[in-house]
């Protein structure tokens, strides 16, 4: 995330509904928010409808803001999510766990994901549980001395070939993808309380602590599951 970011633009898209949201960055304050219903008997987005959507709203978004919009997080409702559940075990030898262990084991579970799955993108990485010398934990435990872990991880995967068109529907107002968020997890997670796009915030900017982000912040040097400095915060 851009430390210097003022405003951050979400676009929901679903079947039944397209609807675009502005909020400040620091207080998460509505600038702006349209939505759309929309009647579709298809089986997946329907792209002509959501071209004209967009064809409508950002150029009035971007007046509102008096800038450009350079990025946006797209939260997509679809069935075409995939969920892959996936387990991983490892020795610790009666050493403390460490993030540095449990990077190895998620950067193994990943690799093992991305090879069995073809032409998929994985959009979220949430451990289920966390089972230590036989025990289980809904969170990881501090400072415990370890004989063997195992993790159970679900993968939230989606097609790379519908990334792709929605990365081209958002291209030429050349806008990039931050990143994308699945509805039906924001929902769960929140228990469909609240408002849904200051809760897919939320979930952006790590409030589910068993969430894992897999992006390098070479800056600060944290490696490569960055986010899982937050278990210790």
């Amino acid at each position: 995330m851009n430390d210097d970011l003022v405003f951050e633009v979400f676009i929901l898209v679903s079947k039944n509904k397209f609807a675009i949201s502005a909020m400040k960055h620091d207080t998460s304050e509505k600038i702006y928010e349209y939505e759309l219903l929309i009647e579709n008997n298809l089986n997946e987005f329907d792209f002509e409808k959501l071209q004209k959507f967009l064809d409508n709203n950002i150029l009035k978004l971007e007046k509102n803001l008096k800038q450009f919009i350079k990025q946006v997080t797209l939260i997509l409702e679809t069935e075409g999510f995939l969920n892959v559940q996936l387990s991983v075990k490892n020795n610790n030898n009666g050493k403390i766990l460490t993030l540095e262990d449990l990077s190895y084991s998620l950067n193994e579970a990943k690799d093992q994901c991305e090879k069995t799955l073809e032409n998929k993108k994985i959009i979220h990485m949430l451990i289920n549980n966390f089972k230590i010398n036989n025990n289980d934990y809904s969170k990881l435990p501090r400072d415990l001395i370890c004989n063997n872990y195992s993790l159970d991880i679900n993968f939230i995967c989606l097609s790379i070939n519908l990334v792709s068109k929605l990365e081209n529907c958002l291209e030429k107002y050349q806008i990039s993808i931050n990143k994308i968020v699945s509805g039906q997890y924001v929902k769960s997670y929140f228990n469909n309380k609240d408002d849904f796009f200051k809760n897919t915030k939320k979930i952006t900017e790590g409030c589910n602590p068993n969430e894992v982000e897999f992006y390098v912040k070479t800056s600060k040097n944290k490696g490569f599951f960055e986010k899982f400095f937050n278990f210790f915060s």
